[in-house]
C-alpha cells in the first residue's frame, strides 16, 4: 500500500513551496535562484499557478511516495 500527498495546484509563496519540497526556507531559496530565470517575475510574494506548475516541472516532484 503506498500513501501519496495530493497538492493543489495555487499561487504559493516561497516558504509555502519550500514546505511541500521538504527543505529549509535559505536551501530552497538558492534552488530558485538556479531556475529563476524560466520563471520570470513574481505577481508580489506569490508563484502564478503557471510558475507553480513549471518550479515542479524543474525542481522534480515535490512529494514522496511512502510504502507501507
Amino acid at each position: 500500500m503506498s500513501t501519496v500527498i495530493r497538492l493543489v495546484i495555487k499561487p504559493y509563496t516561497n516558504k509555502e513551496l519550500s514546505v511541500f519540497f521538504n527543505a529549509s526556507d535559505r536551501t530552497f531559496r538558492r534552488d530558485m535562484a538556479k531556475i529563476r530565470h524560466h520563471l520570470g517575475e513574481r505577481n508580489g510574494h506569490r508563484w502564478s499557478v503557471n510558475q507553480v506548475e513549471k518550479i515542479m516541472e524543474l525542481l522534480g516532484r515535490p512529494y514522496e511516495i511512502i510504502e507501507k
